[in-house]
């Protein structure tokens, strides 16, 4: 099936019920009941988001996506989150609930990215006004990000969600380059509603369960209007060893040729840092470990470099010297983190918001607003692990009871230990742990506390004639405390494997040993004493707070009278704003003390960065200015110009850290007829970089599962298999800001004599300069090798020949991935892999990679571009009930950077690389149906997300041929190479729901609504891609969960 016909799916889908009503147009008769809060139409002026000028009409002047409660209803979703990620134009969550790393944002967090541009781009808007940024980074485009956790907005009371799909830095300021996201919440309600709501999957977990009330009221003789709405949810967590399609993290058995093999590591996650382990025995003299198999030692049980491997054998368990097979007996050495890890966290979460107006006098009004989110999250991940190519060498001394190497087992003389017990003849030895997971200890477990506030004040009023004004104080802050119980102190875990008392010393191998028939064998498993992990099992604490405090006024009306009624309008305005940031670890968890006799540019955790703690703080004054000039309307009007206006704008901004800059938008829009608008825009925007990105120390981060992809198909080794690697990165207080320009034409139909039907296309673009970046990757550096091979093998050398510079300054891969020199062993691997393949599949011989070197830099350009399309259609009212029918889609066109002014060209649409927030398929959309008739109430919507190819998934041109050139194979040109890349499948989600409203003489059940909703009706599952959970977690998480449903009671006290 060929992807035009693919994308065609979901409208096949939704196109029968679309029908269903057109069968009764000839006959049917209007309903005599009106849609759900439908009022009479007052067509009073309004200020929608993207404007500060009150009009009529504003919505189609401006390319603005309108989420209403209809919407709500059918896509169902139990937090912003998941309602996000419906719309089109939203490419992805970057940071969300399926994070377990220390390093990131963890527990009830989310972002939301805007036309695959960061999350920072998208500018997060309650009622208008900022909220505080969630105070922990995290890693987008491999640069550190803070943005507005979306899930600390309120999931009821909204009236509605405005989605600006147009920059609008001249209007809120920097963080609306790529759109704004604004919620609107309800202010017109009066009564009191209570809510109440269960639901779980089908497979009968991720119970969720929420109360909420929503009361509004008058008070002081109608002078006064208030509202509350608290709203209390709880979600049990959701495990992904219970979802077959990803319990297994070795997930080859789901790819396809040629990485269907388990030996083939791309969709094989499953890591090296293993149960059993990789260890090396050697001599240490005046503290330095020196590798080498001792005197005595077997060749059959530890190779001559000192390694060797505790095994899974046929018959139980034993040692190998070699690189264990990922087929085979050996498969399950690989650890299975799957098997530990969460797709949804258990969560707790409150959120209240407040809100009242009071009219002083006529012409002037007093306004709050309050709200407050309060989350508990508790996630968890697999126990400890040792890996010395980030925790250094933890050394098992000789005189440590359980070191199989060591005194208890092995004599010089062969002499049997003091109780009796047989040793073995040969020279002791001390064990270095190379790879160790340390399986007694408990699964840890992280709990995540957020708190966040924000207050509103001011007042507004009218001036003379049609001018109004309001100003208003905002305060708020964000607080994280991510409390993680059960990772190991390194210092007290050395002291512990340093103890010669069986009662009191760890055992790092958790197995125990014995000499049996002559020879050395594992007899079974150990569990280490409580009493003896207490001795260095402790928490690791991080914190986080923002503090957002603003002002600002505006005022707005008409300035000078034109021809024939029209009106120039004009908005002014002036805001100031401060923002504080501040990130802290306790000692030893961010780094070790002074005094402490520990290195204090590391810290003291296994598994955890080390840290310093990061303070800034920014102020920043703007003013701004917006016009509309209508050159035709009202009474002035012309063939083909029913009407034709244009809007300016103009921010200025000045900012303690980086001076002064002043952005435009002009737009212009044109109605030739009454039923069509043909709309314009041009802006330019300014993203000054986060504090994170401009203050954040030296950091040492643990990047976990990651992968040699130029090696491991090579070697074998599980070094550069998935395992864990450092990475050294750092603020970078000379960064510049990023700079964009975008631009939008577009055209909205009210189709005539098709009452109801109405649509919409735009075209949008976004060029920006100066992109905030981090250097390359694994990927990066993969492509640079082979497509260095490839050239050197054109120019005729030999393969055994070509130097690629490894451990040098003249390395030909990407400079951020620091490779150590090449060695014999590495020139034996790659000669073998070599002898048996045609030039066009081989690999020069680089070394191991010693660290991931990141540095944020501002890249030359990047520029993305493509095509909204929207299509509503309010059917007829007809005896069988009122149906509504809506689309959306959207196309992407073109997405590159060039990450410097000579560089070749790097892109990223249909792909889904780490430069860019979330995948970026060309076709996104989606569909709903929706039905109503007295009580009833019924809606059906899917949901589109199109092919892309995996940057993490390629083959070379020789194999795609070799396999008969399969469409699932892509052939990629992107930064001055070819790669074939697999490509992830398309997928459709769909939800439904039904409601009826009891009307009855019984109070407690009269006005009580019963809704019964299903989401991921035909239980999806994510298509394949090679991350660790097999399925980027950015973009299908609510699809992972699987068929959900939910039974929610309202009722009108």
């Amino acid at each position: 099936m060929n992807h035009t016909s693919r994308t065609l799916r979901l409208l096949a889908l939704l196109a029968p019920l679309a029908l269903v009503p057109l069968s009764f147009a000839q006959s049917a008769a209007p309903a005599p009941d009106a849609p759900r809060d439908e009022q009479p139409v007052k067509l009073d002026q309004y200020v929608v988001t993207g404007s500060n000028l009150k009009r009529i009409d504003q919505e189609k002047t401006l390319p603005v996506t309108v989420i209403d409660r209809d919407a709500m209803d059918v896509r169902d979703a139990s937090q912003p989150a998941d309602l996000l990620i419906s719309i089109p134009q939203v490419t992805g969550l970057p940071g969300n609930e399926t994070a377990t790393l220390g390093a990131t944002a963890r527990g009830d967090n989310s972002s939301s990215s805007l036309r695959g541009l960061p999350s920072s781009n998208t500018l997060i808007l309650l009622n208008g006004r900022r909220l505080p940024p969630h105070p922990i980074s995290q890693s987008e485009a491999g640069v550190p990000t803070l943005t507005t956790n979306v899930n600390i907005l309120p999931n009821r009371g909204i009236q509605r969600i405005d989605i600006l799909r147009d920059g609008a830095s001249s209007i809120y300021g920097t963080d609306a380059v790529a759109g704004v996201v604004n919620y609107i919440m309800r202010r017109e309600f009066r009564g009191t509603e209570l809510q109440l709501r269960y639901g779980e999957t089908r497979y009968g977990d991720g119970a969720e369960t929420r109360a909420s009330l929503t009361h509004g009221f008058d008070f002081a003789n109608g002078k006064g209007r208030g509202i509350l709405t608290l709203d209390l949810f709880q979600r049990d967590a959701t495990y992904a060893r219970d979802r077959a399609f990803m319990a297994e993290a070795d997930m080859s058995y789901r790819a396809p040729a040629p990485w269907n093999v388990s030996t083939n590591t791309t969709f094989n996650a499953r890591s090296a840092t293993t149960e059993y382990g990789n260890f090396t025995i050697g001599t240490v003299t005046n503290g330095v470990f020196t590798a080498g198999r001792t005197s005595g030692i077997p060749s059959s049980l530890v190779a001559s470099s000192g390694q060797f491997y505790i095994v899974p054998t046929a018959t139980g368990v034993g040692f190998q010297t070699s690189t264990p097979s990922r087929a085979g007996v050996t498969h399950d050495f690989y650890w299975n983190n799957n098997a530990y890890r969460v797709l949804q966290p258990e969560t707790k979460r409150g959120n209240l918001f407040l809100a009242g107006e009071y009219d002083l006098r006529e012409n002037l009004t007093l306004f709050a607003d309050f709200n407050y989110y309060r989350a508990h999250s508790v996630t968890y991940r697999e126990p400890d692990g040792i890996t010395a190519s980030t925790d250094g060498s933890i050394i098992v001394p000789v005189d440590n009871p359980f070191n199989p190497f060591g005194s208890r087992f092995w004599s010089p003389t062969g002499a049997p230990n003091a109780d009796g017990s047989a040793r073995l003849t040969g020279t002791p030895a001390a064990v270095l742990i190379s790879n160790k997971r340390l399986t007694d200890l408990a699964t840890r477990t992280s709990t995540v506390d957020n708190t966040v506030y924000r207050g509103v004040a001011g007042a507004r009023g009218k001036l003379h004639g049609s001018w109004s004004w309001e100003s208003a104080l905002l305060y708020g802050e964000s607080r994280v405390t991510d409390d993680e119980g059960g990772p190991s102190r390194k210092s007290l875990l050395i002291a512990a494997i340093n103890q010669t008392d069986p009662t009191k010393a760890f055992n790092p191998f958790t197995r125990t040993f014995a000499v049996q028939g002559g020879t050395l064998v594992v007899t079974g498993d150990y569990q280490n004493p409580e009493s003896v992990q207490q001795t260095f099992r402790s928490q690791f604490i991080r914190n986080g707070i923002t503090k957002l405090g603003s002002w600002d006024a505006r005022a707005s009306g008409d300035v000078l009278d034109l021809w024939g009624g029209n009106t120039i309008g004009l908005a002014v305005g002036t805001e100031y704003r401060r923002e504080v940031y501040d990130d802290f670890r306790p000692p030893y968890a961010g780094l070790n003390p002074a005094g402490s006799g520990l290195d204090p540019a590391a810290n003291d955790f296994l598994g955890f960065s080390p840290n310093s703690d990061t303070h800034g703080n920014r102020h920043v004054t703007a003013a701004y200015a917006e016009t509309v000039i209508p050159l035709v309307g009202q009474k002035t009007k012309f063939p083909l110009v029913e009407s034709l206006e244009l809007t300016a704008s103009a921010r200025h901004e000045r900012y303690t850290d980086f001076g002064n800059t002043t952005k435009p938008k002009f737009g212009l829009s044109w109605q030739p007829v009454r039923w069509a608008m043909v709309r314009a825009s041009y802006n330019e925007g300014f993203h000054a970089p986060n504090l994170a990105q401009l203050f954040t120390g030296t950091l040492i981060r643990t990047v976990t599962g990651s992968t040699d992809s130029y090696r491991s198909t090579v070697t074998g080794l599980p070094t550069d298999g998935p395992s864990n690697r450092r990475s050294v990165a750092s603020g970078n207080p000379n960064l510049a800001p990023e700079e964009s320009k975008g631009k939008s034409a577009g055209i909205v139909v009210d189709v005539p004599f098709v009452k109801g039907l109405s649509l919409g296309v735009d075209y949008w673009e976004v060029r920006q300069s100066n992109v905030i970046a981090s250097s390359g990757s694994i990927a990066d550096d993969t492509a640079a090798l082979l497509a260095a091979t490839q050239a050197a093998l054109a120019a005729g050398q030999n393969i055994n020949s070509i130097d690629l510079g490894s451990g040098t300054a003249n390395y030909q891969g990407d400079p951020a991935v620091v490779r150590l020199p090449v060695t014999q062993a590495d020139r034996d691997f790659f000669a073998a892999y070599n002898a048996s393949r045609t030039p066009g599949n081989q690999r020069a011989v680089v070394g191991a990679i010693d660290i991931l070197r990141t540095t944020y830099f501002n890249k030359a350009s990047e520029f993305v571009n493509g095509f909204d399309f929207d299509l509503s259609y309010r059917f007829p009212k007809w005896s069988i009930g009122n149906f509504t029918f809506n689309t959306t889609w959207t196309y992407l066109n073109d997405f590159h950077a060039y990450n410097s002014a000579t560089g070749p060209r790097v892109d990223y649409r249909d792909s889904n690389t780490t430069n860019v927030g979330g995948a970026t398929p060309k076709w996104r959309g989606n569909a709903s149906l929706t039905w109503r008739r007295k009580q009833w109430a019924a809606g059906l919507a899917g949901y589109y997300t199109g092919t892309y190819t995996d940057v993490n998934a390629t083959t070379t041109q020789a194999t795609w041929q070799s396999l008969g050139s399969p469409t699932y194979i892509v052939p990629v040109y992107s930064n001055g190479t070819t790669t074939y890349r697999y490509k992830v499948r398309d997928s459709i989600m769909t939800n439904a729901y039904v409601s009826y409203r009891l009307q009855t003489k019984n109070k407690w059940t009269n006005d009580t609504t019963i809704r019964v909703g299903v989401v991921n009706l035909f239980d999806r599952i994510p298509p394949l891609s090679a991350d660790s959970r097999g399925y980027d977690t950015s973009v299908y998480n609510l699809m992972a969960r699987g068929l959900s449903w939910s039974v929610q009671l309202t009722k009108k006290l």
